[in-house]
């Protein structure tokens, strides 16, 4: 039997090792318990049964451990320019042991692990059951949901990579990715005016009609549109953020 109340109460203990009134630190501890909170839910819509629920609230839990050394180390959530958060979740998981103190099976670790692991992946890897393919989704879509309510709520000095809002435009390449791939190469991000479009690529990397729905009901977009409006004072960047919205909007 999974217990739910120790995974929160070890995750607890976790953090407290890390101070709540930094920016990024509140960011994110609030973050991954409104995750945990979007994927129960979408297992429960997906009918799974109450130990599977409570495993998808544990990775909800643990899907972002990595990120508060990320900003303890490197003071960002730039994975280009630090590490790669999933895969140092996994090292502080699975090699400093944390995950033993979560009392699972070790069917139920490596679902947790694969988990983590693509959670923040361009796409997810091959081989994966039907189970730990379900999982993996279920994580993606609930961390994208909060991250647009996050992107919408939250200071953008504590969400965006760079500290520089002072740039002029999109760049062209990044705009084409966009248009013609309906992603964005993380590498060729320069500054924080080509960090607003992963944002709106999101709504294309989606597996559950529910994400998609709440995503409109709640105008994410479109506030995420106004808010970027208000803290790049670029015309061209306005001008652009309001072509790729027109864009994501018909997906």
């Amino acid at each position: 039997m999974i217990d739910i109340e120790n995974a929160k109460k070890v995750f607890d203990e976790y953090v407290s090792n890390y101070d709540p009134t930094v920016g990024r630190i509140k960011l994110k501890i609030e973050h991954i318990k409104r995750v945990a909170e979007n994927i129960k839910n979408i297992a429960l819509e997906q009918g799974l049964d109450s130990e599977q629920i409570k495993l998808a609230e544990i990775i909800g839990l643990l899907h972002d451990i990595g990120r508060f050394e990320q900003v303890r180390l490197y003071d960002t959530f730039s994975d280009k320019i630090s590490v790669n958060h999933g895969e140092y979740g996994v090292k502080v998981l699975f090699k400093d042991g944390l995950i033993n103190k979560f009392k699972l099976s070790e069917k139920d670790k490596e679902i947790v692990k694969l988990a983590i692991l693509n959670h923040n992946r361009d796409k997810i890897q091959e081989g994966l059951d039907d189970e730990q393919l379900l999982y993996a989704k279920m994580i993606r879509d609930a961390d994208k949901l909060d991250i647009y309510y996050t992107m919408c709520k939250y200071d953008f000095k504590d969400t965006f990579w760079y500290p520089d809002f002072d740039c002029e435009e999109i760049s062209d390449l990044i705009m084409n990715e966009f248009k013609n791939d309906k992603k964005v190469n993380y590498t060729d991000i320069k500054n924080n005016a080509d960090v607003i479009v992963i944002f709106y690529a999101y709504v294309y990397d989606l597996y559950f009609e529910t994400t998609k729905n709440i995503l409109k009901e709640k105008n994410y977009l479109e506030k995420f549109t106004e808010k970027v409006c208000k803290n790049f004072k670029s015309e061209k960047i306005h001008t652009q953020v309001k072509e790729i919205l027109e864009i994501s909007s018909g997906q």
